[in-house]
């Protein structure tokens, strides 16, 4: 039959591994490093490593006699395996994880710190991916002294009751090839020379005493390859030196993201008001860590020159969000599938009409404006007739798609009779309504207690159009919005009536009710006077 060997023969074997045989060493040796986890999970790739040596011999003769196999040292690995590690990497780059006090599955014969660091110090001059968590400060200052000529990636780590002040010079401050650096609590030379080449830095958990503002400044003057800029959860002290001694503006023109989270306003407003960076593509700036009561200039002068970016994002993706506060504004751009620009802004001001004058300029306004699906939240504990009249001019921007009022803080009233407000577009258009573009009006809170001013308000914005202007004005849909207040339950129920009129009324596309319990979009439901919602 087919396939069957001769009789009186015996079947020969064909061991998976043959093919193998006939692979230069150089391959399966590329083969092997693909199929490791990457070497931040040093636990895991060592593992895989001598499971692989235990395949067959070839492949154990080949991982022996690859050093670049054998390039990670770690606390999480037992002495003796980080000691064979060093030995087998003979002088290949070598990438070092030392965390202080980390708990891992062999805590029991995981190496030591002191004979770790001693073990790793030697080899300095090898290290490539670094990663140091300590909890003493002088640590990094005892140990941390020889160059460390390959070394390309760095984060350290210190974390200890208090703060020290007194700055570190890593590495004798001989790093040529270092291009990302994190430092998260400790105070470093920031006039070392590796400063140069860096193209990622990432700054956490500093105090005034260990940076200033100024030093930020110097850094970006002396980075001119940076990149990728993070300073968080950082006091920096701000004590500028007289603008002859630093350049008045700086240009990084490679830099392409700007997180700025949870540092002081007066910081945040001297970087931003310093940088040009004409290739930026994602801006956050989260949290500022004090009061902008005092930053009146806030958000200009120190965001006017990024306009153009915002401009740009806001074309790209064709949609943000706005929540306006008392004190501050949230607008955030996301990236989409078709374009990689995005940013969010948690900008604080002195007044409501210091953020709405700056969104307004970014956006423009009439012929001027760039029209995008804006959604807008106001969310505020009062409005001034100041705050009112700022909110009148903004009303006339076409953009404005979705709007949400936080009817328990945000005084309903006023609001809603401005959507029944029309005047002249200044654009051509004739006479148009407040916020002409907007589809989407959601009431959010847990008394249904605005229903009569908003039947008053749809009235007046629909009522009188002409069938020209109709066709420009789009149909509101209405969402009842309850669903933030799930502990507590609506205090107060619909009148039947006054709905069924609401969702006939014209204009309306549709009357719908959002709670907790219940599908976003779910149609306004008919109760009964006996009936608790």
């Amino acid at each position: 039959m087919l396939g069957r060997p001769p009789t009186g023969t015996k079947p020969e074997f064909i061991s998976p591994l043959n093919g193998w045989s006939k692979l230069p060493l150089e391959l399966i040796s590329y083969i092997i490093a693909l199929s490791l986890p990457r070497t931040g999970l040093s636990k895991a790739r060592m593992e895989a490593l001598y499971s692989a040596r235990m395949v067959s011999r070839m492949w154990r003769d080949t991982i022996d006699s690859t050093p670049s196999l054998w390039n990670v040292v770690s606390s999480d690995l037992p002495l003796h395996v980080n000691t064979t590690a060093i030995q087998q990497s003979g002088c290949s780059p070598l990438d070092v994880y030392v965390i202080e006090g980390a708990v891992f599955s062999y805590s029991r014969q995981r190496s030591g710190l002191a004979e770790l660091l001693e073990l790793a110090t030697r080899e300095i001059g090898r290290w490539s991916t670094v990663t140091l968590w300590f909890t003493r400060f002088d640590v990094h200052s005892l140990h941390l002294t020889s160059p460390a000529p390959l070394l390309q990636d760095l984060t350290v780590i210190s974390q200890s009751w208090g703060s020290a002040s007194t700055p570190v010079t890593l590495f004798g401050g001989i790093a040529p090839k270092l291009e990302a650096l994190e430092v998260d609590g400790l105070p470093v030379d920031w006039t070392s020379s590796f400063i140069h080449g860096l193209k990622k830095l990432g700054i956490f958990n500093l105090e005034r005493e260990q940076m200033s503002t100024q030093q930020v400044l110097d850094v970006l003057v002396n980075a001119p390859l940076l990149e990728h800029l993070c300073i968080t959860d950082s006091t920096l002290e701000h004590h500028l030196q007289s603008l002859h001694i630093r350049p008045t503006i700086i240009q990084v023109p490679g830099l392409k993201t700007i997180k700025l989270h949870g540092i002081n306003t007066e910081a945040t407003m001297a970087i931003l008001s310093s940088i040009r960076a004409p290739n930026c593509i994602d801006l956050e700036i989260l949290d500022p860590g004090d009061n902008a009561a005092s930053t009146p200039s806030f958000p200009e002068p120190a965001l006017s020159h990024f306009g153009d970016f915002q401009r740009h994002t806001l074309s790209a993706n064709n949609t943000s969000t706005i929540d306006f506060f008392d004190f501050k504004i949230e607008w955030v751009c996301r990236c989409t599938s078709l374009s990689c620009l995005e940013f969010e802004l948690e900008i604080p001001y002195d007044a409501l009409a210091a953020g709405v004058e700056w969104v307004m300029n970014v956006v423009g306004s009439g012929t001027e404006e760039l029209v995008h699906k804006m959604e807008v939240r106001l969310d505020h504990d009062s409005l001034s007739d100041g705050d009112l009249a700022t909110y009148y001019t903004f009303s006339r921007c076409q953009s404005v798609t979705k709007l949400t009022l936080a009817c328990d803080r945000v005084p309903a009233r006023p609001i809603l009779d401005l959507l029944g407000t029309w005047r002249a577009s200044g654009a051509g258009k004739g006479r148009l309504p407040a916020f002409p573009g907007l589809e989407i009006l959601v009431l959010a809170s847990e008394e249904l207690t605005a229903l009569d001013d908003l039947e008053v308000s749809i009235s007046r914005r629909f009522g009188d159009l002409d069938d020209d202007i109709s066709q420009e004005i789009p149909n509101l849909s209405i969402v009842l919005d309850t669903s933030y207040y799930r502990d507590y339950g609506v205090r107060s129920k619909p009148d039947l009536a006054q709905v069924q009129r609401l969702r006939r009324a014209k204009g309306v596309e549709s009357l719908t009710r959002k709670s907790a319990g219940h599908q976003p979009g779910m149609l306004a439901v008919v109760y009964k006077e006996d009936m608790e919602l």
